[in-house]
């Protein structure tokens, strides 16, 4: 139910005497307001809150420091004090809010906090109400296209139009996971309600569901590759781009489809699904039988005898075709001599028991290894 910090003192700052002192907003985003005292109080806050403070403890500059030491340790988004007529903030105290990046406010002594604060729930209460249900009619959209009444018109009252462009995305670091939660997805969450222009998102299971309106592709991965390069522990799927309400929830099923292989079958952690290629295919069979019975078919003699022997030719094979079946290049990649890369070879043949190289062949082995990359999704 965050707020922009900016957004909260647009609706004030004409109305009441308080002042922003610092070099802007830093992007911050207001969870909840809470009033603190003093820094032995700043423990009780969650994260995320624009502080108040009397002013009454405000004996000097060094209490003033610690104060907002204590507030930016527990991740307060902002601190609004009040300041008796003729005071200001010593330069050395606006200096290092900005150093910090910790908004700082004052307000003349008479500013009546309670109607600010009065003020800034509401505004926070409905933008909580506004994101519950917007995630609720986006679980609709995906999970029951065909009832278009919970969630068509719903949509259409908070500007999300039926014609517009909508993108799904599915995002997770399940490495940050953490006995009190996943302090990484969070911050995550907050800096895309912060920067999207437009569009909803959700938790559930550990992954972000985030839904795009009038963005294309490319923004976005642009927007979500320097974050996968700097954590390889973040893995985001994205799916096509779809025009009108009714058809978010095929966006959702092929960024499901492009989630579920990052880091498996296909070595990135940010896929998009059109980038897919033969996967899009694969990843399409309805009847499960199929794709298991395919490979059964068309290696299974030599996994099994890998199995029995204790022997790597599956992964030989795999190897061979991955480097276009050349002799020289295969050789490197698996460390052994040329020779007794071509005697396995051979071997892998006399298992299979048909000519690896024919062209038919050689399509359904190279399927083969693709549908057992799929089977490693999570």
């Amino acid at each position: 139910m965050a707020v922009k910090l900016e957004d909260l003192y647009a609706k004030i700052s004409h109305r009441y005497d308080v002042k922003l002192h610092t070099n802007g907003f830093f992007g911050k985003t207001i969870s909840w307001i809470h009033t603190v005292e003093d820094a032995e109080f700043a423990y009780l806050l969650y994260g995320g809150e624009l502080v108040f403070n009397s002013g009454i403890n405000n004996s000097s500059e060094d209490w003033l420091k610690q104060f907002i030491m204590a507030l930016n340790q527990a991740h307060a988004g902002g601190l609004i004090l009040s300041l008796k007529k003729g005071h200001t903030f010593p330069p050395e105290i606006i200096d290092y809010c900005n150093q910090i990046q910790f908004p700082l406010f004052s307000s003349a002594w008479d500013t009546p906090f309670i109607d600010i604060m009065r003020i800034f729930s509401e505004i926070l209460l409905k933008n909580e109400q506004k994101e519950t249900n917007l995630a609720a009619y986006l679980k609709n959209a995906i999970y029951y296209p065909d009832n278009e009444e919970a969630y068509l018109s719903h949509f259409e009252n908070y500007g999300f139009f039926r014609d517009m462009s909508y993108t799904v995305l599915i995002l997770s670091c399940h490495a940050h996971d953490s006995e009190t939660g996943n302090i990484h997805l969070e911050s995550i969450e907050k800096s895309l309600r912060y920067s999207m222009q437009k569009g909803v998102i959700y938790e559930d299971g550990g992954r972000l569901i985030v839904l795009f309106a009038e963005v294309s592709v490319s923004q976005i991965q642009k927007q979500f590759r320097e974050l996968c390069k700097k954590d390889p522990d973040v893995y985001v799927g994205i799916g096509t781009t779809v025009t009108g309400i009714t058809e978010i929830h095929k966006s959702y099923e092929n960024a499901f489809t492009a989630y579920q292989l990052t880091k498996t079958a296909i070595p990135k952690n940010l896929l998009e699904y059109d980038e897919l290629g033969v996967y899009k295919i694969l990843a399409d069979v309805k009847d499960e039988s199929i794709c298991p019975t395919f490979v059964q078919d068309t290696i299974g003699p030599l996994i099994k005898y890998d199995r029995i022997n204790n022997t790597e030719y599956t992964k030989i094979l795999d190897s061979y075709f991955e480097n276009d079946c050349c002799i020289l290049n295969t050789s490197k990649a698996l460390y052994c001599h040329k020779n007794t890369l071509t005697y396995k070879l051979n071997k892998i043949k006399d298992i299979l028991g048909y000519d690896i190289l024919s062209n038919e062949n050689r399509m359904k082995i190279m399927i083969s290894f693709y549908i057992l990359r799929l089977d490693m999704r999570e």
